[in-house]
């Protein structure tokens, strides 16, 4: 595929638009910089990989930093689409991949879940489960979109399971539990997507001699779990006060609160440089 643009609004025959044939991330910035910027990007060259678009990573690595000194704070979306036209499906190979930018402001609940913690349920909705596009935070998220629809208002967020019933992850968030000492998350490895701060968590955990178990857990498990939170690029860290499954369960929020002190520092490392 050829070199890229960098565009404001959707061609009526991107595939993006048409197709999902893409993919996204969504970054935190502060003062002109991006959290966790590295793994932004490898995650994107990854995926774009995975996908067959061609993405030049020093060239995406410069038009991020662009974009967020532009926007200085807030939130910044990048969609890299696989390009325009194509014969229904099939691609036009020649068609280069397109960047489209936009700026966002941070929910604004977000500052109060970290420190009040969320309540949390089960969605009814079922994953698909697909090997071949696991971990790829890829452009067709109708799934999400059910999931939203049909969550309860008595909820802050629910988790969400495949098709087999084993845990994948939050709505828009990955997930992580505590159980006699060990922390554990759900494997990514048949669908769902590889977050950048689920990643930076575990890695930071593993560093400090706290590895976490990836794991194929049913919903049953939970209701052992002394902790929970959930993790996203722009929430950080979420602490899960209450899960409800049959019955409400209680849960400790000290040891995330904790966590979220221990890993201030390395997060802040993980800003790009001006």
């Amino acid at each position: 595929m050829m070199e890229r643009d960098i565009l404001q609004t959707f061609p009526l025959n991107d595939r993006v638009a048409n197709y999902g044939d893409g993919v996204f991330t969504t970054m935190s910035v502060e003062a002109g910089r991006v959290a966790l910027f590295e793994r932004h990007v490898k995650r994107l060259c990854r995926d774009t990989r995975l996908l067959g678009v061609f993405v030049d990573a020093e060239k995406l690595r410069a038009d991020i930093i662009a974009q967020a000194q532009s926007i200085k704070s807030g939130t910044l979306k990048l969609l890299i689409s696989a390009g325009q036209g194509g014969r229904g499906y099939q691609r036009d190979e020649k068609s280069a991949a397109a960047l489209y930018f936009s700026h966002h402001s941070v929910p604004a609940h977000y500052s109060a879940w970290r420190v009040d913690g969320i309540c949390i349920g089960l969605s009814d909705v079922r994953m698909a489960v697909q090997p071949a596009l696991a971990g790829v935070k890829h452009c067709n998220r109708l799934e999400q979109v059910l999931v939203k629809r049909h969550m309860s208002a008595a909820v802050d967020d629910v988790l969400v399971c495949d098709t087999d019933n084993h845990i994948v992850e939050a709505s828009a968030a990955n997930v992580f539990w505590l159980n006699e000492g060990q922390w554990y998350t759900p494997s990514v490895k048949q669908c769902g997507v590889a977050g950048v701060m689920r990643e930076f968590v575990i890695d930071w955990l593993h560093q400090h001699g706290q590895p976490v178990s990836e794991v194929q857990a049913l919903p049953n498990v939970l209701n052992e779990a002394s902790a929970i939170f959930l993790t996203n690029a722009l929430m950080q860290i979420i602490p899960v006060h209450t899960l409800e499954l049959e019955e409400p369960h209680h849960l400790a929020t000290k040891p995330v609160t904790t966590l979220q002190d221990e890993i201030k520092l390395a997060y802040q490392d993980e800003f790009n440089a001006v």
